[in-house]
């Protein structure tokens, strides 16, 4: 702190070189140096003004690295600006003196403030010096109390308060002395700041909590007045470098020891506890609890509990708990529980727990347990529970329990459980358990149990598939109400009475079957399903190619005996409503039933066919001939 101090004295003094006044504090430079010794500035600027700079080395240490460009300033207009009272300066026909000043040298100056058509007090009227950054604030009898100091040539008290005219008063310095003044109401409605962005923290509940009414009346009064300086330092919002007007001063260097309250931050800004900022906050800001930043943040953000941003980041926001941007972020966001952006966001958003999206996600939302986008995704959704799309997803989402999108999905739903589309699905629905989506979809839907779909021009894979017209299902049962439903009746070498439904698509559609033969001692069984597919030769004549797999019952029912047919029918149509078809077949049977049963059959195939491989596995070349309904 002091350091920095000693380095501004150099800055203001090389300001005094260029001056063309006669008094040596009143003319004015435009100076360059960077990283300088002080001493070599000092006898810089003495040499080229033909005057000589007296100071107290213990004050003023010689050694300190001075960096400064300065423009067509007078030196102790810069001095004033960068010290506000830390020193003062006397100057001899040939000799700038640099010392503190003495404890006796300050004068006071109080007064009431009233409203001009009603004569009555006003309260909370901000009253200041602009030169020595004091304040105060007019309590209920309108009554305020400046202390100033006595080496300024001229004092303008500002006196400021929304909805009233700003008032300047000029005063005569170093006499303790009481000013009344008189303030007229604008003749508008409404003022402008207070819709303006310059006091949006002080309205959030961090604000509320952190900073005093005082504080916030201060910064409405003062909307349009802010002042820059290279570095402020704060105990509290109110005790600093700057007094009670924090709020109104951007610094490049903020250093607050439990939290502190700034216009902006031009370059790193530190807190024990928090950070308030009413304006824009570059390039680093960090505490250990909260950051609040009324505009926008560009650069890196770091909180240990929470940051909130009323205005835009560009950059990295990083906190323990929580963040918060009102605006769009373009970067990462990161948290320990929640994140949530309103505005569009470009880049990642990533914490242990849930993450929120009220505008586009473009990039990455990675969550521990939830995801939600309102608007539209624009990327990947990784959570270990819930994605949740309100509006289209251009990306994938994968969960590990429940993807849910009410707009449509152009790309990919992968979920352990379950996968839900409002609209329609252009892409890939995967779930470990079932897929429901009451639009379309276009490409595949796969689940080990169900899948759901209105219209599907793909594959659906699963135990259970449902679609109100479908290309290709394949399952264990497959409905497909506006697609391949047939009843055949039909006899074959082994069996002479069968029964078949076929459910799905022309291009594979699924087969239940039972038979039977009751004829005395030649029984038997059977039960079974498969698949086929329904080939068209012409308008008339198709072929249908198909597999099966049948267990057939031969009155034992400790015994495993299963017939699998490969056969290719021949249809003919006559009608809409009904085929005949017969056609070859090729049977594989797996048997183990050593039991002869009295009434049941005891020879499959029957005698005359031509059988290959052992005892327990036999093949052979078969028929089948039948009819066909719907």
């Amino acid at each position: 702190m002091r350091s920095v101090r000693l380095i501004c004295i150099a800055i203001c003094c090389i300001a005094a070189v260029s001056a063309n006044a006669q008094s040596l504090l009143a003319r004015k430079v435009s100076v360059d140096y960077h990283d300088m010794r002080l001493e070599q500035v000092l006898d810089t600027i003495a040499q080229r003004g033909k005057f000589f700079f007296s100071y107290n080395s213990k004050i003023v240490p010689a050694d300190s690295m001075v960096s400064i460009s300065v423009q067509n300033k007078t030196i102790r207009q810069v001095l004033d600006y960068m010290f506000r009272g830390a020193f003062e300066y006397k100057e001899t026909e040939s000799h700038i003196i640099i010392r503190r000043p003495d404890a006796g040298q300050y004068w006071y100056v109080s007064g009431y403030v009233t409203d001009g058509v009603t004569g009555e007090a006003v309260r909370d009227v901000s009253v200041f010096e602009s030169n020595q950054l004091v304040a105060s604030l007019t309590n209920e009898q309108g009554y305020f109390k400046l202390r100033l100091k006595d080496r300024f040539p001229a004092v303008s008290l500002n006196i400021s308060k929304s909805w009233y005219s700003d008032t300047a008063v000029t005063i005569k310095p170093g006499i303790d002395q009481q000013v009344n003044v008189s303030i007229k109401p604008k003749a508008i409605e409404l003022d402008s700041v207070i819709i303006g962005s310059s006091n949006r923290v002080e309205g959030t509940w961090w604000g509320n909590l952190f900073l005093s009414s005082k504080q916030t009346v201060q910064s409405i009064n003062l909307s349009k007045f802010f002042v820059d300086m290279s570095f402020q330092a704060s105990v509290l919002p109110g005790v600093g470098t700057n007094g009670r007007m924090n709020g109104q001063v951007s610094s490049s260097f903020s250093l607050n020891v439990i939290g502190g309250y700034s216009a902006g931050v031009d370059a790193v800004e530190m807190g024990t506890l928090f950070n308030i900022v009413k304006n824009d906050v570059k390039y680093v800001q960090a505490s250990g609890l909260v950051n609040v930043v009324g505009g926008r943040v560009t650069g890196v953000q770091l909180a240990g509990l929470h940051n909130n941003v009323l205005d835009t980041v560009v950059g990295v926001q990083g906190a323990g708990i929580s963040n918060v941007v009102k605006g769009s972020i373009e970067g990462v966001q990161a948290a320990g529980i929640y994140n949530l952006g309103i505005g569009r966001i470009k880049g990642v958003q990533a914490s242990g727990i849930i993450n929120t999206a009220i505008d586009t996600v473009s990039g990455i939302q990675a969550a521990g347990i939830i995801n939600t986008s309102i608007r539209e995704l624009k990327g990947v959704q990784y959570s270990g529970i819930l994605n949740s799309s309100i509006g289209e997803v251009k990306g994938a989402q994968y969960a590990g329990i429940l993807n849910n999108s009410i707009g449509a999905v152009k790309g990919m739903q992968t979920a352990g459980v379950l996968n839900v589309g409002v609209k329609d699905i252009t892409g890939a629905q995967l779930a470990g358990v079932m897929n429901v989506s009451i639009g379309d979809v276009k490409g595949v839907q796969a689940a080990p149990i169900l899948n759901y779909a209105h219209k599907v021009k793909g594959v659906q894979i699963g135990l259970v598939n449902y679609a109100d017209s479908s290309d290709v299902s394949i399952g264990l049962f497959s409905v497909v109400l506006k697609g391949y439903h047939k009843l055949s009746f039909y006899s074959d070498e082994v069996l002479p009475y069968n029964i078949a439904v076929k459910t799905g698509t022309h291009w594979l559609y699924n087969i239940y079957m039972v038979g039977g033969s009751n004829s005395q001692n030649n029984k038997a069984y059977s039960a079974g399903l498969g698949y086929g597919s329904e080939l068209p030769l012409s308008k008339r004549f198709s072929i249908n190619p198909e597999a099966t797999v049948q267990m057939l019952y031969l009155g034992d029912d400790q015994s495993f005996n299963a017939l699998c047919r490969l056969r290719l029918n021949l249809n003919a149509h006559f009608g809409k409503f009904i085929a005949v078809f017969a056609g070859p077949s090729y049977s594989l049977y797996d048997h183990n039933q050593q039991t002869v049963v009295e009434g049941y059959k005891t020879q499959i195939p029957p005698a005359g066919y031509k059988t290959s491989m052992n005892k327990e596995m036999t093949s052979w070349l078969g028929w089948n001939v039948g009819i066909t309904f719907f």
